[in-house]
């Protein structure tokens, strides 16, 4: 499906958009039906007044016998050659006593005398001059008696009608569609205002993982329909926290435990004196060693939140490092050299995590080093640690994937988990900074910790 009509704010603004061109034609439709039924009443009215109005020229001569006198204009009227106006009137028994046409008179005469209420009727194709008419047969209480009146003109309903409809679709042929633009950016407007809070909640879902998954998703303004799927979520997001909190947990406790024992046969190793296998061994004590260090730092890195409000001297912070690693670069035939401005260099951080960065940054080169080859650290005024070997490099299409945890290249020939760099990554998003990996010049793979000024 379209990814614009899956969108819920477009689907409803759409079913608004198409209701509403639905409800404006059922509208104009019964506008137009109303206006007919007031054109057809309107007639029926303007018919009634003029029976009331013939009524009052009847008069009863004195032979008793009731005579229809009109005035001259009343009377050119009905008796026009055209015909447009039809009448008849008859006494309260039904008996004629005038009709304006002879066939007029005698489809009268077959109907009953007039009672209380008005009787509207239509005749098609009538008389010699075949035209349709609309009429009205009333009863009139006049001075010579009650009257039964009936009056007809020819049918100009239609064109009223019609006059009607063009009338008010030129009035407003140009409101309608400015009136259901507004209407349509008023429904979009509300609709997004509605939708604001999901939005929210979907960007506070954007932050949930692993180092942030105490965040929960805000309910507050929800719409009721989707408090349910919010709660929902919002469990299931303590339940996964409680999963992160038990992995964390038996990570650091496995480390913890397997340290002692470690340690004991790392120095039980020292003491003995053998060949290769011996040597082998204490290899893999080593990286067994260093594999247990590397798990309690993720641990502590998920466990605690990192401090990193404190000014750091990253030149001092380095140097130390570069010291302290120095008698273990020779041990394994690798040099370490240290460049670094005069003056110190401050930024912001964590001392303690920073150390532990640069650290992790050092042993990886060490080990990617040739034997007899040097790992060059630097540190620039920008607030940049540069650590630089002349192992084999980095190919281009692992460069983001190396800072996984657990990663390890195709063809790696050194036992690690995959987890220094990854501890580094962490360590360097924690401050705001960043991590790269480039080519060094002349070969080797060349790593650059960003950590923001103070």
């Amino acid at each position: 499906m379209n990814t614009r009509f899956r969108s819920l704010q477009a689907q409803l603004v759409l079913r608004l958009a198409a209701g509403f061109v639905v409800a404006t034609l059922l509208a104009v439709s019964a506008i137009v039906y109303e206006g007919s039924q007031a054109a057809q009443s309107l007639g029926d009215d303007e018919l009634e007044r003029r029976a009331v109005q013939i009524a009052h020229f009847v008069e009863r001569g004195p032979d008793g016998a009731l005579h229809l006198t009109l005035p001259a204009r009343l009377d050119q009227l009905y008796q026009s050659p055209a015909r447009t106006r039809l009448l008849a009137v008859r006494s309260g028994d039904g008996a004629m006593i005038t009709a304006s046409a002879p066939e007029f008179a005698a489809e009268v005469a077959r109907w009953p005398a007039a009672d209380g209420n008005r009787h509207p009727f239509r005749l098609d194709d009538f008389g010699p001059t075949s035209q349709d008419y609309n009429g009205l047969t009333v009863r009139v209480d006049s001075i010579a008696g009650p009257l039964s009146v009936t009056v007809a003109a020819v049918s100009d309903a239609e064109a009223l009608a019609a006059g009607l409809v063009k009338r008010f679709i030129r009035d407003l042929i140009w409101a309608v569609p400015l009136f259901a633009a507004a209407m349509l950016a008023i429904a979009a407007w509300s609709i997004r205002l509605s939708l604001r809070p999901v939005h929210a909640a979907s960007e506070r879902a954007a932050a949930i993982g692993p180092v942030a998954s105490a965040v929960r998703l805000p309910v507050d303004d929800l719409p009721t329909e989707l408090v349910p799927l919010v709660a929902a979520v919002n469990h299931a997001f303590d339940r996964m926290e409680q999963g992160f909190a038990v992995q964390r947990q038996f990570t650091a406790n496995a480390a913890h435990e397997l340290r002692t024992p470690l340690s004991i046969l790392t120095a039980a190793l020292d003491e003995l004196d053998g060949g290769a296998e011996l040597e082998k061994l204490r290899g893999d004590a080593a990286r067994m060693n260093r594999l247990v260090e590397q798990l309690l730092r993720v641990a502590r890195l998920d466990s605690v939140p990192m401090d990193v409000s404190a000014e750091v001297d990253l030149v001092a912070t380095t140097a130390g490092v570069v010291e302290f690693m120095t008698p273990w670069a020779i041990s394994e035939v690798c040099l370490l050299g240290f460049d670094a401005p005069s003056l110190p260099v401050r930024v912001l951080g964590n001392a303690d995590a920073i150390a532990d960065a640069v650290r992790n940054l050092v042993e990886n080169a060490v080990h990617q080093s040739p034997a007899g080859g040097e790992v060059a650290v630097t540190v620039s005024q920008e607030g940049i640690v540069t650590v630089a070997d002349r192992g084999p490099g980095v190919p281009q299409a692992n460069r983001q994937r190396i800072f996984e945890r657990f990663w390890r290249g195709r063809g790696a020939t050194r036992q690690g988990a995959g987890l220094g760099l990854s501890i580094v990554a962490e360590i360097a998003k924690a401050h705001g900074g960043s991590i790269e990996v480039a080519d060094r010049p002349g070969g080797g793979a060349l790593f650059a910790l960003r950590i923001p000024p103070a």
